[in-house]
């Protein structure tokens, strides 16, 4: 029996550890990012802000969307600086989904195509929601799924018939809390899960049908960017090993490159994120065991202080 699992476990490894992502070479960004129109969502800070840099550097031009448009004006500066051969801003907020196509409306009107979709907006909670009164309440839960799953699923319906004529491709970023579960973070979790529901069957449907759009879904863990850093403290940086934590240009630089390469999924950090997706389908009971090396009462000393360290900073992840 025992020989079984080992050897389960060692097949395991060796074909995740095959699944290297693949190099991209300075003509496949002449030849699929310079010039390509790219309408990136949650683009004022974070893996957004760096990305439209990344894209920038390579001459795309981008349609970069969030709430805040003093904070666009400053990543446009950043993206034009890089060398991208046009940056349009468009100030949105997603809880709004009814309105979230005029996105699309206002890229296809300014360039005349789109070539790349990327989703990257979130909104993130944290607490226990089985005692917290506010993350049961049908309006948060409704305004959540808005901003990170509805929003997503409105702006690929209308972007879709212009993919189809450039061959564009989707990245609906989501997150490794869409795959195993979190004890703290209930909701977003949740949102997340739906995001993998829907477009992993989605991109078999187009696969089905031979569509020319192609969809990568990026199952990113802890990526330290300078927002979340400020937020989590050193008390909350510490809960994640130094290999389980993402460099965010690192992170941006996979996502660019998958609009080239177009994997299913796009996984980051690499290492400890295949060795999560393993041990959870060898145990899933595995969480158990991380969670029982967090006491409850450290967990909600670490949740406490990262709600005050977030309403300092008026912290919403990705500036949805």
């Amino acid at each position: 029996m025992w020989k079984g699992a080992v050897a389960m476990v060692i097949v395991g490894v060796v074909l995740v550890w095959l699944q290297c992502p693949k190099t991209v070479s300075r003509q496949d960004y002449l030849d699929h990012i310079k010039d390509k129109v790219v309408v990136l969502c949650g683009a004022s800070s974070g893996i957004g802000e760096q990305l439209a840099y990344k894209l920038g550097e390579q001459g795309a031009q981008i349609m970069i969307v969030a709430r805040t448009q003093s904070k666009l004006e400053k990543v446009k500066e950043g993206a034009i600086a890089a060398g991208a051969k046009r940056v349009e801003i468009f100030p949105y907020d997603f809880s709004n989904v009814e309105e979230s196509g005029s996105v699309i409306d206002r890229a296809v009107e300014v360039f005349g195509k789109i070539d790349y979709l990327v989703l990257n907006h979130a909104a993130m909670v944290s607490g226990f929601v089985s005692s917290n009164a506010r993350h049961q309440e049908t309006a948060f839960i409704k305004r959540m799924y808005n901003i990170n799953t509805f929003s997503f699923f409105e702006l690929t319906f209308k972007a879709l018939p212009y993919l189809e004529k450039s061959g564009g491709h989707i990245i609906a970023t989501s997150s490794m809390a869409g795959e195993t579960p979190t004890s703290f973070s209930n909701i977003y979790t949740s949102t997340k899960h739906a995001v993998n529901g829907f477009f992993y069957s989605l991109q078999q449907e187009l696969i089905a049908r031979k569509s020319s759009v192609g969809i990568t879904i990026g199952a990113l863990g802890f990526i330290q960017t300078d927002d979340l850093t400020a937020v989590l403290g050193d008390d909350g940086i510490e809960i994640f090993p130094a290999f389980a934590r993402g460099d965010v240009r690192e992170c941006a630089k996979g996502m660019m490159n998958s609009l080239i390469v177009r994997p299913r999924t796009f996984t980051y950090p690499w290492t400890s994120n295949k060795m999560q997706r393993l041990l959870w389908f060898i145990n899933p009971y595995y969480h158990e065991m991380i969670n029982g090396q967090l006491p409850l009462e450290k967990a909600e000393e670490l949740l406490k202080n990262f709600k005050e360290r977030a309403q300092e900073r008026d912290f919403q992840k990705g500036n949805f």
